[in-house]
């Protein structure tokens, strides 16, 4: 997914003919610690609040305020993946959002970058969470997703992370079933270790068959 289909509708951006005091206005609006500098479709840099706060006079023009973070910006082409990267690094509210001319076109914000995610990695979607262990070396999802499919069972996503001081990953797969325990079984005859699983019906199941002793246990 590209970043230019999350932009938010919010209208955030200020201009340099803006008072301070509208400028706090909107950051109090939006709940933002950071908003947009525009003249035209020329981005100038992210104002804070505290750049704000610093100014004493609040009639003051916010071109005459300094802006102190880091001109950065993304552009609408990039992938959300590169905002998600930009956002833990510079833990802001929001991104500046830049087309191939290097016009802005609006911001990604936190919660816009959150859903986005979610759609990526199927996550609204119902299933199981498959959680695998294994040696770095030994990572093969072709292989994973064969045994997998063999189950009649559909990978929706898959992520990797790497295990701190160690040469293990994590596979974590999210599957289209929720009762999954012919894939589990299927992994373990294949020797892989399946650290956890979630959402897999055993809870469910469970509940049935307390469900299944009770009716018979009123019936005699």
């Amino acid at each position: 997914m590209f970043i230019g289909e999350i932009i938010t509708s919010l209208y955030t951006e200020l201009r340099p003919s803006d008072t301070v005091e509208y400028a706090l206005n909107k950051v109090n609006e939006l709940h933002f610690h950071q908003l947009p500098v525009v003249k035209n479709k020329e981005y100038l840099g992210l104002l804070t609040e505290e750049d704000l706060l610093s100014v004493e006079d609040e009639s003051d023009l916010i071109s005459e305020v300094k802006i102190t973070l880091p001109f950065i910006y993304l552009y609408d082409y990039q992938h959300i993946y590169d905002a998600l990267q930009y956002l833990e690094t510079y833990q802001y509210d929001i991104l500046p959002i830049l087309n191939k001319q290097n016009q802005y076109v609006g911001c990604v914000t936190q919660q816009d970058l959150l859903r986005a995610v979610n759609q990526t990695i199927s996550n609204q979607e119902k299933g199981a969470i498959i959680v695998l262990e294994m040696e770095d070396r030994d990572n093969s999802l072709t292989h994973v997703a064969h045994i997998i499919e063999s189950e009649n069972t559909k990978i929706l996503s898959t992520g990797i992370r790497a295990i701190e001081e160690s040469t293990k990953v994590e596979l974590t797969i999210k599957v289209n079933k929720n009762n999954i325990s012919s894939v589990l079984a299927s992994l373990w005859r294949h020797d892989y270790v399946v650290k956890a699983s979630f959402n897999d019906g055993t809870d469910q199941n469970d509940i049935q068959e307390r469900y299944n002793l009770l009716m018979n246990y009123l019936n005699i």
